[in-house]
């Protein structure tokens, strides 16, 4: 092993790696040190390691620390599930075109001039992803209606009131869901991971897979992690359960008990942060009450202050960030924070892209014109959704709509009027590099990230979700909450309007 000093949990999880047997289930406080572990556990595991990242930019940062560690390819391969599924995907198909709107493009042109469904095709794409994520065909039978109900009954996707359309939309996403399955030449990021596990695509052995962020993955995750697995194997998953935090898009709530259940896995615990003092530790238990602070750690603050105090701040720099569970308030302070010639951006350029293609919907020219289509898409989206309960997805559509028009009065006081004006001040807002400045994300863009000073802003407003209806939904707004104010390594914030 190497010099460094390690806790009694990560020594008995190392000890496991290289003496134990089957798999693991390692659960892991926000900042518990589980990068620099799980770097150290390649080392020391014998055999091929697959280290599974969440996303690409966690990927990149483990290819680093292995590289520093000096594990060579041959030891370890750091990677997203997506890249994993890609590469197999390759071997077997050459080299597809990437399209993220591929399944919606395919509705669109099939059902131009159906004018009942044509309304419905996000929810009917939407469907076809979920069962993918799901892996139908792969883990569970596509055929069995229950299944496709079940996701229906989960996302709350379909007002099943309305017998005749529910079942027109269900027959269409089944249909072209078979249909986007057997199209290899063209992909989108789901068929990525679900189409060489349905085609059964040769992957590459590797004795141990780890899975990093494990309590945010989907059937066709643990599916692909299995399918990587050489024949005894073993599996890591890496996670916690109190920062499962993407269940609207498809992970499952439940994940590291279902890795569990599905690996025979036994669990270790890693309970103590090396990253937040010991006030934000006190302040986190209210939702995780084993999380722990290091013996060593600063005594750190947790405070309030109003906006206008926020403003005279000398910290609104690189090394501070600002959250909040919504888009909509950190743009406009982000807008408030560049009058004031303070630079800043807002993290996400994924958050821009679907920003950009609402802009973009209706071919309009003018912001006028923008505005008003803006006004009647919202409230078709409102009766449309409150007719059917699905006030959680009502509170994205709103927060987008409002993220928009903040956007649009910019736009118009900077003397800007067209709907390409948006656009490009979109571009301008957002970054996926936000090294060096100001940061200001959404509590979900925040995950896996740190800050010395972390402002949480319009907490009481915002969270949790009033609009959290499912057992589900309410357990991931609680740890919505444990992930903001554990990105703290120093001084939390409460920021009020």
């Amino acid at each position: 092993m190497s010099d460094i000093i390690w806790s009694p949990q990560q020594a008995d999880f190392l000890d496991w790696c290289v003496d134990g047997r089957g798999s693991c289930v390692l659960e892991a406080v926000a900042g518990s040190g589980k990068s620099t572990t799980l770097i150290e556990a390649v080392a020391v595991i014998k055999g091929q390691v697959a280290l599974m990242a969440f996303n690409t930019t966690i990927a990149k940062e483990l290819k680093g620390k292995l590289a520093d560690k000096g594990i060579d390819w041959k030891k370890g391969q750091a990677g997203t599930c997506h890249s994993f599924g890609l590469s197999a995907l390759r071997k077997s198909f050459g080299k597809p075109e990437v399209n993220g709107d591929k399944v919606t493009l395919m509705l669109e042109i099939a059902i131009d001039r159906d004018q009942e469904l044509f309304p419905h095709i996000g929810t009917i794409a939407r469907l076809i992803s979920l069962a993918k994520q799901s892996a139908f065909g792969v883990v569970c039978s596509d055929k069995d209606e229950h299944n496709w109900h079940n996701i229906i009954e989960h996302h709350d996707l379909i007002d099943e009131d309305n017998h005749e359309m529910a079942e027109a939309i269900l027959a269409t996403a089944r249909a072209f869901f078979e249909k986007s399955r057997n199209i290899v030449d063209v992909i989108d990021f789901d068929d990525m991971i679900y189409l060489p596990l349905f085609h059964k695509c040769r992957f590459w052995q590797f004795d141990v897979v780890m899975v990093d962020e494990a309590q945010d993955t989907n059937a066709a995750r643990r599916a692909l992690a299995s399918a990587m697995l050489k024949k005894g194997g073993r599996l890591i998953a890496v996670g916690d359960r109190h920062q499962a935090i993407y269940g609207f898009t498809g992970a499952d709530n439940d994940s590291l008990e279902l890795i569990k259940r599905d690996f025979n896995a036994i669990e270790l615990p890693l309970t103590v942060t090396y990253r937040c003092p010991k006030a934000v530790v006190d302040f986190a238990k209210q939702w995780v009450s084993h999380i722990e602070a290091h013996e060593t750690a600063p005594e750190g603050s947790v405070s309030q202050i109003f906006m206008y105090d926020f403003f005279e701040r000398n910290d609104l720099k690189a090394g501070s960030a600002v959250l909040c569970r919504l888009v909509k308030p950190i743009v406009s302070l982000a807008l408030a924070l560049i009058r004031r010639k303070v630079p800043c951006k807002v993290e996400g350029r994924d958050v821009a892209a679907s920003l950009k293609r609402l802009v973009k919907r209706w071919k309009v020219v003018q912001l006028e014109a923008l505005d008003n289509r803006l006004d009647a898409y919202l409230d078709r989206e409102r009766t449309k959704l409150l007719a059917k309960k699905a006030t959680a997805k009502l509170q994205t559509v709103e927060d987008t709509v409002e993220t928009i028009k903040a956007i649009i009065e910019q736009c118009r006081q900077d003397g800007k009027h067209t709907v390409n004006d948006v656009s490009n001040y979109i571009d301008y807002l957002f970054s996926d590099d936000v090294t060096g400045i100001l940061v200001l994300s959404t509590i979900h863009k925040s995950k896996g990230r740190e800050w010395e000073t972390v402002f949480w802003l319009d907490r009481a407003n915002t969270c949790p979700s009033p609009w959290a209806r499912q057992k589900w939904e309410e357990e991931q707004e609680a740890n919505i909450q444990y992930v903001a104010a554990t990105r703290a390594k120093s001084t939390l914030i409460d920021l009020m309007p």
